[in-house]
This record gives C-alpha cells, structure tokens and sequence, in this order.
C-alpha cells in the first residue's frame, strides 16, 4: 500500500471512530464536548423539544464546515487542505452511518469513558495522518489569521467553551462535568497517538569510571552508548555523560552493570515517550 493510500485509510478509519463515539455514547446522553458536533448535539436537543423534529449531527457538521474550508483554501496548505477536506467530508458521512448503530444511555463514567476514548483515538488517527475534521479547530485558525494577537489555542478554548456552557445550559451541569472530563480523556488518547505508546527508557550517567561503564553496557547489555563532554558548575571538573536507550525489562540489567564498577555513579533514569531508529521503532 502506497503512502498516500495509508494515509487515506488512516483518516477514513479515524473519523469513523470518532463517528461511533459520538453517536452512540455522547449524543444520546447530552454530552456537549465542544466541536461543531458539540454544537450539533444542543440544536438538536432545542429543535426536539420545541419544534418536534431532529437536526442530524452530519447535516451540522456539513454546515459548519463547508464555509470554513471555501474561506481557508488559501490560508493553508495544498496537501493539509486536501486532508481537511477528506476528514471533513467523511467525518459527516461517518456520523450519517453512524446514526443507524445502538446506542448507550446507561451510567455516565461508563459514557465518559468509552466516548472519550473513541473520540479521542478517532482524533488521534486523523491528526496522525496530518489531516483535520474542520470544526472549532478550522474556525480558530481563521480568527487568528484576522486577528494575530489571539492564539489558536485561545480561539479553540473559548469557542469551545462556548458550546460547552450551551450544552450545561440544555442538558444540566451534570452532564457538562462529564463532558468536561471526556475532553481530558480525549486529549489524553490524542496525546498517546501522537507520541505513540513506549515502553523505552533512557538513563543518563555520570561517573569517572565512564569508559568501563560505556564498555560493560555495550558488551553486556547490547545497547548503544554515546558519550558527550560536560563539565560540573561546582566542582569545575571536566566529565563525559553516558546516554544510553534501552527497554523498560532491561532496567535492572542496566542498574547493576553500573552499580558492580562504580557505586558512586550519578545516574538519572528516564522515560522515553517514543524512540525511532535502529534496534527500536521504525520512522
């Protein structure tokens, strides 16, 4: 498969992810996360009770988004613009398909939960692949290219905390409190997609006996070592500082290695979000 094909694949299977979230744990509980969807959620809920019929979430998102994308076609990248459109677009054909799945209206923590996790994933897959779902994010970038001075990250904070207060205003403050804390879960899973889940760690030693322990660690433990000068503020002696990568199994092998030539040793021990490259992960 070509690259650009596993990208395709990457943001078509990460919008329907999001899609399942949403439609069958946060929509039919009333939980407004932010997002054009967000927003979705509480104008369907005011057009059902006042007016008797629904506003599917789709037909928003589709709303919300097609003016942002015509207006940012300029303002971004031709390859990330392609993306957005692709995320976009299958995002709302998701959340049509989506409609036609179950749904889960029992306890709230199991909806904060599964939602935040689903959505979360979903959100993390498609930035993954470089791409965007439109929504509060395209909006904020829009109103920072007018107006410099406000972040993105403030634009997307306040609008979505916007559509957050709307939905407590709908649904109750109950059902914000756990569509506020689905947004950290979803953040969170973002974040473990983004950096990858790792189970590396990375130690840093400092010892006068450096080139036996840089030695030991190659012969015995298999990992590479690289030295780098450095010198101490308070003793102003001159010293070389070990890194060495290793897996989180090979900890205790590492300690000991260090610990049988010199107990003095100054070592810090690390963990390594994501390692790419030779005897680790590929790029």
């Amino acid at each position: 498969m070509q690259k650009e094909d596993r990208v395709i694949s990457c943001i078509l299977l990460g919008v329907m992810i999001m899609a399942v979230g949403i439609e069958m744990f946060f929509a039919p509980c009333g939980f407004v996360a932010g997002g054009a969807t967000g927003l979705g959620i509480v104008l369907n809920e005011i057009a059902q009770k006042n007016w008797g019929f629904s506003i599917p979430l789709w037909l928003v998102n589709l709303l919300w988004d097609v003016p942002l994308l015509i207006l940012a076609r300029k303002k971004i990248g031709n390859v990330f613009f392609k993306r957005t459109v692709l995320g976009c677009i299958g995002f709302s054909i998701a959340l049509f398909i989506a409609e036609f799945l179950p749904v889960y209206q029992g306890d709230f923590i199991l909806v904060c939960l599964f939602g935040g996790t689903f959505v979360g994933i979903g959100a993390g897959l498609v930035l993954r692949s470089m791409g965007a779902t439109g929504g509060t994010d395209l909006a904020a970038a829009l109103i920072h290219e007018m107006i410099p001075k406000i972040s993105v990250a403030q634009c997307i904070f306040v609008l979505d905390s916007i559509i957050i207060l709307l939905g407590m205003a709908v649904f109750g403050i109950e059902q914000g409190m756990y569509a506020i804390a689905s947004v950290f879960l979803t953040s969170k899973w973002v974040n473990t997609i983004l950096q990858g889940v790792s189970f590396s760690r990375g130690a840093l030693i400092i010892s006068k006996r450096w080139k036996e322990i840089g030695k030991a660690l190659l012969e015995q433990a298999d990992r590479g070592v690289t030295a780098f000068h450095g010198k101490g503020l308070y003793t102003n002696e001159e010293k070389e500082v070990l890194l060495c990568v290793f897996t989180a199994n090979e900890l205790v092998k590492i300690k000991e290695i260090v610990s049988k030539i010199d107990k003095s040793a100054f070592v810090l021990v690390t963990d390594m979000t994501e390692v790419l490259g030779e005897g680790f992960h590929e790029f």
